[in-house]
């Protein structure tokens, strides 16, 4: 694309573990300048040669500070364009977007009611019975509430309505004692759903959004699991498939939504449809993988902020490894370390050699710490 003036992005993050994927994606554009606000003073990658400021502002979790800090921020670096990449950074982003600095431009971010559906699992299930898309049977409890198992039917999986993330909090039962057992041994302090479990194949879209339109999309299925199978997979396929990505486009316009978002899906081998389990309304682990196959979301959200157009760009169908997964399957096949080709490529070890600091400093921290 031609004729694109440099770009200043400043990302508010909450020590978050997703910075990493994303300045690795919007590092491999020369015109973009990337400036950081974060109360983790520790984080690796504020050592980052791609990197222009990293800014440690321990309060920006407070409402005031929160915006007081970004201002200060837009003013002292001339930023172009603020882009808050988790829950609460968007979140408050959101809400508070009249109070910030008007020298600087918000990226492209759903309405405050669209994005609270997307990150309740309980108001989505409801939203999708409302708008016919394709979901599993789910049934919504308080905390501490207890659930009579007459009518389930098994397996289940319990899960927290939100606030967490990567997997955590999320059970699966076989039958009724098992989940009787962990309701006796357990306290369920926040709300939740239990959720018939659906026999099939986990496989995932991202998207980039604008008032429902998908600018730019990748479909991603599993195919390496990680320490289980409710944390985000350690390696992908990068395929397309017209359905699921028709039943995405439905959820997205339902929504109206506008900016990045993932959606969890499973494919029904039962029923032979696909079937939306979740949303993330934020970047993602794989974002890397998406920039790899062909799409680089941070970039073409901050294109589409700024109202530059773009044809929806295609993707590769390739493998994907993060660095968990490679490391996994080194373990399995030592020989495949020698694969340079496949690693160069389709791994983040390309980030990596271009910047090498920041992953010196993970495996010296991780050394220290014996893990």
């Amino acid at each position: 694309m031609k004729n694109i003036k440099p770009i200043s992005v400043l990302i508010p993050v909450g020590g978050n573990s997703l910075l990493m994927f994303v300045v690795h994606c919007l590092s491999q554009i020369n015109n973009i300048k990337i400036y950081i606000i974060s109360p983790n003073e520790q984080a690796e990658i504020k050592h980052s040669g791609k990197i222009l400021n990293y800014t440690f502002f321990p309060n920006i979790n407070n409402e005031n500070n929160w915006i007081e800090g970004i201002n200060k921020e837009i003013e002292k670096f001339k930023i172009d364009l603020v882009m808050p990449i988790d829950e609460d950074g968007i979140r408050n982003s959101i809400k508070y977007q009249a109070k910030l600095s008007t020298y600087s431009k918000l990226v492209l971010l759903p309405s405050l009611q669209s994005f609270e559906i997307a990150n309740n699992k309980g108001l989505l299930w409801k939203h999708m019975l409302e708008h016919h898309i394709e979901c599993p049977k789910t049934f919504i409890y308080n905390k501490n509430q207890f659930h009579s198992t007459d009518s389930l039917d098994f397996p289940l999986i319990l899960k927290p309505l939100e606030g967490f993330g990567g997997g955590k909090g999320i059970y699966i039962f076989k039958n009724k004692e098992q989940l009787e057992s962990y309701y006796t041994e357990n306290d369920i302090t926040y709300p939740y759903l239990i959720q018939s479990y659906i026999s099939g194949y986990d496989i995932d879209c991202s998207v980039l959004c604008e008032q429902g339109e998908i600018l730019a999309y990748t479909i991603q299925k599993g195919t390496l699991v990680g320490i289980s199978d409710f944390v985000p997979k350690i390696g992908l396929d990068f395929l397309h498939n017209d359905e699921l990505l028709h039943t995405v486009k439905e959820l997205m316009l339902s929504l109206n939504w506008s900016g990045l978002a993932h959606i969890d899906m499973r494919f029904d081998e039962k029923e032979s449809n696909f079937k939306v389990i979740e949303i993330n309304p934020r970047c993602w682990e794989s974002i890397e993988g998406s920039e790899i196959a062909g799409v680089n979301f941070p970039y073409l959200h901050a294109l589409k902020s700024l109202n530059y157009n773009f044809e929806t760009p295609k993707y590769k169908h390739t493998k994907y490894l993060n660095l968990l997964g490679l490391k996994k399957t080194i373990r399995k096949n030592k020989l495949f370390v020698f694969n340079f080709n496949f690693i160069l490529k389709y791994t983040p070890i390309k980030y990596f050699i271009k910047d090498p600091l920041p992953l010196f400093l993970i495996l010296i921290n991780k050394i220290r710490s014996g893990n």
